[in-house]
């Protein structure tokens, strides 16, 4: 007795080892803050601590003179609970009570200074943003004056759209209801003369304006205007030029005046995102993924520091909950230790984090089948390798799911749709939009997981019968034996149908519970894998070689009757 379970408590040992190990490389993967389809938050931190803040963004355009755009960055800071935010405010408040025009305009500009110096203030109209400061007749004709004299092509062209007849929703600025085209066209022939255009929309605008010219077609082109003046309603004079600075063609316009209006309570913060976005297209395409859910995760991360922001935009992925990290426990603060190494070095933390899964799982299935190795039957060291890669990797893609959070989330965001808004205007700038949704046809990244993830276990199941027929066929028996012994392991090549099913109502009842996306392809799959598994194996490797066995069987009970 004491002979028998020394053996027995020496295996127990090893697989306690194993098993614990595997356990805690595993832990170890799972708090590595590195993400396949997420960005963690501390990641971001860090990135942000290391850069500017809005403050500091604001800091620069009150330095340069451009108080309204400093204004917004400081508002957008506060909103961000930024400290320097107070401080950035009171600094820009005193710059705009002490010189009132500067006050309306938000920056000082050459040729509007021109235009308006004999124009007293109480000649502008009432209506907010740059559009209150050419809407007055008497800003209007000094403008309108000024530009008439421009040398500048661009300048030229969009004085001379004033009187096309083709418009559906504006009016010829000859006409009684003409002042909301005036305005426009006064607006960006300052921005031309200025040039605050980006070169690409300057040349997408001078294109416009050519083929209304050639073909009469001005559609684009007026959603253009009316895209412009509902930002002339919004931004002062400062803070328009350095948005269309920005922009890089009139699909971003555009997009920025449907954000503008979709988040009409937080411009400034849609300010700030603009600016701060090295190409304002990453911004655009961030929130056409990620919609709402999207910008209140910019919006933190735009409160880490504007590279935290920049990191997030460039990955165009969402970013996680920061409410985990902040609960002070020892996965936090150990994925904090380990963010700057994360950041610096994204692919090999990924890397370290699914290979800790792999070693981790592989050691914990050679601990479990230590304990085993008394009431089971002795297979080959092959067979016992794959079964242990193959489970490994089985639990790699499990962990995966597990530790992702938006792996599964196919239908967690719903992005804003820019394609389908129409700018209509009512009295001087208002608009309704028109937002529809379009159909997809291409299958989301979770439902390819779930079926890979199937097709892995079948196929670990058809080679686990693969080695087991090898096994039976190299033994040192007689072909009955050996015959007896396949007929044993019928349950095992009817393994893969016992799988497939197990697969298929797991995943049906997780989706009803809501633990994942209602997706019956990817629950039936499992189904479909285990019939093909199983009719593969039946009839490419059992039935073969049992017509062998039966075959060899019958030659030696002939040879054994004739010796006789």
């Amino acid at each position: 007795m004491p002979n028998s379970a020394k053996p027995f408590r020496s295996h127990a040992l090893v697989g306690s080892f194993l098993l614990l190990l595997g356990a805690l490389i595993i832990g170890f993967g799972w708090v590595v803050p590195s993400r396949f389809k997420s960005v963690p938050f501390q990641v971001v931190r860090e990135a942000g601590q290391s850069g500017a803040s809005v403050s500091d963004k604001g800091r620069a355009l009150l330095l340069d003179g451009n108080f309204g755009a400093a204004r917004l960055m400081a508002e957008a800071a506060r909103e961000l609970e930024e400290a320097k935010a107070s401080l950035l405010l009171s600094q820009v408040s005193r710059e705009l009570e002490a010189n009132p025009q500067l006050a309306r305009w938000g920056a000082w500009d050459p040729f509007l200074d021109a235009a308006l110096k004999d124009v007293p203030l109480d000649a502008y109209s009432s209506e907010p943003g740059a559009l209150g400061i050419l809407l007055g007749k008497p800003c209007r004709a000094a403008v309108s004056g000024l530009l008439e004299n421009s040398r500048n092509p661009l300048v030229q062209d969009l004085l001379a759209t004033g009187e096309f007849t083709t418009y559906r929703r504006l009016f010829p600025v000859s006409s009684t209801s003409g002042r909301p085209l005036e305005v426009t066209l006064l607006g960006l022939g300052l921005l031309a003369q200025g040039d605050h255009f980006s070169d690409t929309l300057r040349g997408e605008l001078r294109g416009l304006i050519l083929d209304a010219k050639a073909t009469g077609s001005i559609g684009t082109l007026e959603d253009f205007y009316l895209d412009t003046l509902s930002l002339m309603r919004v931004f002062d004079w400062g803070q328009l030029k350095e948005v269309f600075a920005k922009l890089e063609s009139a699909a971003q316009l555009k997009r920025m005046r449907f954000l503008l209006h979709r988040k009409s309570e937080q411009q400034p913060l849609v300010f700030a995102m603009g600016l701060n976005a090295r190409d304002a297209s990453d911004l655009f395409s961030y929130l056409e993924a990620f919609g709402d859910l999207g910008f209140e995760r910019l919006e933190s991360a735009l409160a880490t520091g504007i590279d935290g922001y920049l990191l997030a935009l460039r990955e165009q992925l969402p970013i996680e909950d920061e409410a985990l990290e902040d609960s002070g426990s020892l996965v936090s603060k150990l994925q904090v230790a380990m963010s700057p190494f994360s950041l610096k070095n994204p692919r090999l933390s990924l890397a370290i984090k699914y290979s800790s899964f792999f070693v981790g799982s592989f050691l914990a299935l050679w601990g479990v089948s230590m304990f085993g190795r008394f009431y089971r039957e002795t297979i080959s060291p092959v067979l016992a390798f794959t079964q242990r890669f193959f489970g490994a990797t089985a639990s790699v893609l499990i962990f995966a799911v597990l530790s992702e959070p938006y792996l599964s989330a196919s239908g967690a965001f719903d992005g804003y749709d820019f394609s389908f808004v129409m700018p209509v205007l009512t009295q001087v700038d208002g608009e309704i939009q028109i937002v529809e949704t379009t159909s997809t046809t291409s299958m989301q990244p979770a439902t390819l997981l779930t079926i890979a993830f199937f097709f892995l276990l079948q196929a670990l199941v058809f080679l686990i019968c693969m080695l087991k027929v090898r096994e039976i066929e190299k033994r040192e028996l007689d072909p009955l034996v050996k015959l007896k012994l396949m007929e044993n392991e019928e349950n095992l090549f009817d393994s893969g149908l016992y799988v497939g099913i197990a697969g298929t109502c797991i995943a049906l009842v997780m989706q009803v519970i809501n633990l994942v996306d209602h997706n019956l392809l990817a629950a039936y799959s499992s189904n479909l894998f285990g019939i093909l598994c199983v009719a593969i194996v039946k009839i490419r490797l059992v039935r073969p070689y049992k017509t062998k066995l039966i075959m060899a069987g019958e030659r030696q009970i002939v040879s054994l009757s004739e010796k006789s």
